[in-house]
């Protein structure tokens, strides 16, 4: 299985699911470029990139075939890695993901980097992934995303919204052969449950909504998100 993180964070954003899912499972996170272990990685940022990076990165592991499960920008890469090379997913899961951009939010955001750097854009940023008590509690989910936003290349951050604008997979994914499951957060301020509704009749996906979960779905309900996760997934994965 591999995993792939949202926008602003890294692979550490699936440590609160890690153990569940990698019961009877080989499981695997990495960093997008641009974010954590891959901050240097060169810009432009830009969707056909970070899809043949999901690609290589299954090379890399020498696995034909992955269960790929991506959180927002997590999700818009592994769909467009999956329009790429729908060969190489066993299935495909989003989680809080579009499945078009939203240009005039996106430009937004990489302008207020640019001109104000990242300390304008933390508090707006953790509004819209967290619920209203898990910011007044000031939760480990929460401290880390604050730190992760905060110490942000702004160039890159500003790069990565504008290479989002760029997602191209609406209504391309009806043919995929893998089975497809979308599961949206019922408190989600960015993704409504609607959104993620219509998104997984297009792509023909099973659907399923986590109760109280905001945008980052794995910070702040991981137990109920394994439990949807390895519900939707074979009980044991083969991979050689």
């Amino acid at each position: 299985m591999l995993l792939v993180h949202s926008l602003g964070l890294d692979r550490r954003m699936w440590d609160p699911v890690l153990d569940r899912l990698a019961e009877g499972r080989r499981v695997f996170a990495y960093d997008v470029r641009g974010h954590g272990s891959a901050a240097g990685a060169p810009l432009p940022f830009t969707m056909p990139a970070t899809a043949a990076d999901l690609v290589a990165v299954l090379d890399a592991l020498e696995l034909d075939t992955a269960h790929v499960a991506g959180l927002s920008l997590g999700g818009a890469v592994a769909q467009t890695a999956a329009v790429a090379a729908p060969e190489r997913f066993a299935s495909l899961t989003l989680m809080a993901a579009p499945d078009r951009p939203m240009p005039e939010a996106f430009e937004e955001r990489a302008r207020i980097a640019e001109t104000g750097g990242m300390a304008p854009l933390v508090e707006p940023t953790l509004e819209r992934w967290f619920t209203p008590d898990a910011l007044a509690a000031d939760t480990d989910g929460v401290r880390y995303a604050r730190e992760c936003v905060a110490t942000f290349d702004p160039a890159t951050w500003a790069s990565i919204w504008r290479g989002y604008g760029g997602l191209d997979v609406y209504e391309r994914l009806r043919d995929l052969p893998a089975p497809a499951f979308a599961l949206a957060g019922a408190a989600d301020a960015s993704i409504p449950v609607e959104g993620m509704a219509a998104i997984a009749t297009r792509v023909g996906a099973k659907f399923a909504v986590v109760p109280g979960a905001p945008h980052i779905q794995t910070l702040e309900c991981p137990e109920a998100v394994a439990d949807a996760l390895a519900g939707f997934l074979p009980a044991e994965i083969d991979i050689p």
